[in-house]
């Protein structure tokens, strides 16, 4: 039985992890959720009764499997019996590929199509109705237990979107491939088709803990739910999130209650929670709760919690002056307030401010390094093979990533293998060694990946056009990266395509963070600096439901300091040419709030 050490948690997370029943569980931001969640599963993996049972975990991101399973192998927990991994990945390993055979639309085999090859198709669909102002950005869909939806919330696009959806799976279908949507629904239709699945599936999976529910489609929840309900309340499960920080609405993911849950599962949930904030300063702890939409308690708990915040408002900055005041205050807080620079992060509602403001900032501020998750120069597919050895390929041997090179490299072994590629007399660390020895030195980035894919083909003796998956990946990768770099280069950012900036990737954080509010989510920094925080983009112009959602928003930014937090609503920002064409004032939140802010 796994244990730990007296002290290691508090008694709130303790009581989540030795509770026998299944839990909703609340978590206020800073709670410590991962490190409940890593004991849990830790815990969970030690009561298995069966080498055949597996410990579950559905993850909102890829980043966040790769943290808790990391987490739990540095506390010495064999993870074997342990899958983690997002949603659709667990629709494609346990439903899809093992059962697809029973789908008249897959039985004849099928492939996921990548984002960027899925775009293609769109954009040349929408060429027809460019008269019409439709773009592959209208064609959003959401898969639900019935059909498939549109997220586009202009009415008037409708009939049009609609043929060129129906013209995309057709498309889809003649090349037998599915997108990110159609794994939900496939996986969820087979279920209801084929009862016999989820017996089965619920026989091996004692346990599923799913994070971050309130950003779940409702599909998601019935998927999950077919499989632990068949089990007739025998199957456990955590399922942990915070409703307060719910801003995926316009993607379909909101927080189920507790009693549609219940109903759903078939049997009750235990209502937990986690209190303590161990992140933030209680003035900071203070000012965010004023933008919560569901009530629970937050009490701050944690070394900052007598940290003298500087909490600011500025709205009225002109919108020209922008770089001028997020530099003036990102010198205050390293000079004054003595914040690392790695501790910073400057955040925007949406990516289409943060490309600029990075490269403006990289000039006015030449002895500092930024850091923006939308400036990685080469495709992030994570289910693309070759994205895969990239991890490998642009990371240096320490013993600081060895566990997760270990882990990179058994998934690049694994999938070799699942092409048809003999690898039986390689093992992980073999791999490993074979990659480390490896002499590149090309300065390009796409040439340094080119040779070094070249030699693992070489090492293998895979001829890349005999084996139709890893070629069809090969070239996906590298036409997505290089169309990347050349709209990164457009933008102003002639040195992206070099070797050195490829590394960056997989680097630990380096520099002043530069991401949208979405991204941040689950990251925490010493001085948050906001800006963009104004009516049209907080809320959207498009959201249905705007109020609550900004709100949400303004939750999610704020709670992400530690220490200090700085928003701005700049004047003069015209966030749409028809809908806003002199500029907007700030969200009405942020001009209702009554607060005391700081000057500085």
């Amino acid at each position: 039985m796994f244990v730990w050490e007296k002290g290691s948690l508090n008694s709130e997370q303790e009581f989540a992890i030795l509770e026998k029943d299944s839990v909703l569980l609340v978590a206020c931001p800073g709670s410590g959720k991962t490190r409940t969640l890593t004991f849990k599963i830790a815990y969970e993996l030690s009561r298995l009764k069966s080498n055949k049972e597996f410990v579950i975990a559905i993850t909102y991101t890829n980043s966040a499997s790769e943290e808790i399973k990391e987490r739990v192998e540095l506390l010495g927990v064999d993870t074997s019996q342990l899958w983690i991994g997002t949603i659709h990945s667990f629709c494609m390993e346990w439903i899809l590929k093992p059962y697809h055979l029973y789908s008249d639309r897959l039985k004849n085999g099928f492939k996921v199509i990548n984002s960027f090859d899925s775009e293609k198709i769109l954009i040349e669909l929408c060429e027809p109705y460019k008269d019409q102002k439709i773009t592959h950005y209208d064609c959003g869909i959401l898969a639900k237990t019935d059909s498939f939806y549109l997220t586009c919330l202009d009415t008037r696009k409708h009939a049009s979107l609609k043929k060129i959806l129906a013209k995309y799976f057709k498309v889809l279908e003649e090349n037998h491939q599915i997108d990110f949507e159609q794994i939900l629904f496939f996986s969820y239709k087979l279920l209801i088709k084929k009862p016999v699945i989820e017996k089965i599936l619920c026989k091996l999976f004692p346990f599923i803990l799913i994070d971050e529910y309130q950003d779940t489609k409702e599909i998601q929840y019935h998927i999950i739910a077919r499989i632990l309900s068949a089990n007739k309340g025998d199957s456990k499960t955590l399922i942990v999130g915070d409703p307060n920080q719910s801003i995926y609405d316009s993607l379909g993911g909101y927080p189920m209650p507790q009693n549609e849950l219940e109903k759903l599962l078939g049997f009750d949930l235990k209502p937990l929670s986690l209190h303590k904030n161990y992140r933030s300063s209680s003035s900071v702890i203070n000012y965010f709760d004023y933008y919560k939409t569901f009530e629970t308690s937050i009490i701050a708990f944690g070394t900052n919690k007598d940290y003298p915040s500087t909490i600011t408002f500025n709205y009225a900055i002109s919108v020209d002056n922008l770089i001028e005041e997020i530099a003036r205050l990102i010198l205050y807080n390293v000079e004054n307030l003595g914040i690392s620079p790695n501790e910073i992060c400057i955040t925007a509602p949406q990516w289409i401010h943060i490309a600029s403001i990075t490269r403006r900032l990289i000039v006015r501020l030449p002895d500092f390094s930024f850091d923006g998750p939308g400036m990685a120069p080469f495709s992030r597919d994570i289910e693309n093979f070759w994205f895969k050895v990239s991890r490998i390929a642009l990371t240096e041997p320490s013993p600081f990533m060895y566990v997760r090179r270990l882990r990179w490299s058994k998934e690049i072994l694994n999938e070799l293998e699942s092409a048809g590629v003999d690898v039986s007399s390689t093992t992980t660390k073999e791999l490993l060694k074979i990659c480390n020895s490896f002499e590149i030195f090309e300065t390009d980035g796409l040439d340094y990946l080119r040779v070094f894919f070249d030699k693992i083909c070489q090492k293998f003796k895979i001829t890349l056009h005999n084996f139709p998956m890893l070629d069809e990946h090969y070239d996906s990768f590298f036409a997505s990266s290089e169309a990347r770099i050349s709209r990164l280069i457009d933008e102003g950012n002639p040195s992206i395509g070099e070797v050195e900036n490829f590394r960056k990737v997989f680097r630990q954080r380096d520099g002043i963070t530069v991401s949208t509010i979405h991204s941040t989510k689950g990251e925490e920094y010493d001085t948050v600096i906001g800006f963009g925080l104004v009516d049209g983009y907080v809320p959207h112009f498009n959201d249905g439901n705007g109020l609550v959602n900004s709100k949400k928003l303004l939750y999610v930014l704020a709670s992400r300091a530690r220490k200090n937090l700085h928003l701005i609503s700049e004047r003069k920002r015209n966030v749409h040419s028809y809908y806003a064409p002199d500029g907007k004032l700030p969200t009405s939140h942020l001009i209702d709030y009554d607060y005391d802010y700081s000057i500085v």
